[in-house]
């Protein structure tokens, strides 16, 4: 990770084109996460089933971990739903529930012949995306937002559709306030009207674009740090974070106008719904 002194602008665009440089050496400084990813990469091989998987709680945290759920390792009887059932049918936990990490999990798990953990590359698939969630995590506790920005980057690219984007609250987060939407009073209308909206305001398209991306989570950012008290991020004049800014003191800024609209608006939100894509990704594909 960057520099402490750096502005949370720059540190996002540093650690964003190197993050899996960074995840790595956090993680091998880290004696609990190392000792974690040691034990994964001896025992992978060996976990042949969802059965086996369920019963070794290292292996499992590591898994679990990869997928930006590790906080499911202690809820066995989810975990195995995940594991076991189809989430392209209608009737599973995973498509009921419409969360898109359940569902990348489920459909990853959904073959053992071979099983997921069987080649070295699908073993290295499951450690750089565990190393990746932690690092932003632990980005995200030091800098208001960084977690969010440092996610929808990686994972924006590999979104296909809208549906699959409204799945994932964190994407979302990211993507509306990005676009200049109020996020509490978007928040509160609903599924249907936050649909309508987002077809008018983004095209899917342009997430394959690294600096329409990058503008994006750079525009959230600058907002997380000026709801959470912390010092406004530098950006230059005439950029796209610059519309967030106000430095004139008149007022007149579009942050201040999206915080106006959030408290006039009742603070109720509303479930983004919506289940993701039914297509089986491999393994590998889910880390991007």
């Amino acid at each position: 990770m960057s520099g402490a002194i750096a502005s949370p602008i720059s540190t996002y665009l540093t650690d964003s084109v190197s993050e899996a440089k960074y995840a790595t050496a956090a993680s091998l400084a880290n004696p609990q996460q190392s000792n974690l990813i040691d034990y994964f990469k001896a025992h992978a091989a060996g976990i042949t089933t969802p059965a086996k998987l369920l019963s070794d709680y290292k292996a499992l945290s590591v898994v679990l971990g990869a997928f930006g759920i590790g906080g499911l390792v202690n809820s066995t009887a989810l975990v195995k739903d995940l594991l076991t059932q189809n989430p392209s049918s209608s009737g599973s936990v995973a498509y009921r529930i419409g969360n898109a990490k359940y569902l990348a999990f489920a459909h990853a798990m959904q073959s053992w012949s071979p099983a997921p953990f069987g080649t070295a590359s699908g073993i290295n698939a499951v450690v750089t995306a565990y190393q990746k969630n932690n690092f932003e995590t632990a980005a995200g506790q030091q800098t208001a937002g960084m977690q969010q920005a440092l996610y929808f980057t990686r994972m924006a690219p590999s979104i296909t559709s809208l549906t699959q984007l409204q799945s994932d609250s964190s994407l979302m987060a990211v993507a509306v306030t990005g676009l200049g939407l109020p996020l509490t009073a978007f928040d509160n209308l609903t599924y249907d009207q936050q649909t309508t909206l987002m077809q008018q305001k983004l095209k899917i398209s342009d997430l394959r674009k690294p600096s329409y991306v990058t503008h994006l989570a750079e525009l959230y950012l600058v907002q997380q740090q000026l709801n959470s008290g912390g010092a406004k991020p530098s950006v230059a004049p005439g950029t796209v974070a610059s519309l967030f800014s106000n430095s004139t003191g008149s007022g007149t800024g579009l942050l201040k106008i999206m915080q106006a609209a959030q408290q006039a608006s009742s603070g109720t939100t509303s479930s983004l719904l919506g289940a993701t894509s039914s297509s089986t990704n491999a393994l590998l594909s889910l880390f991007a």
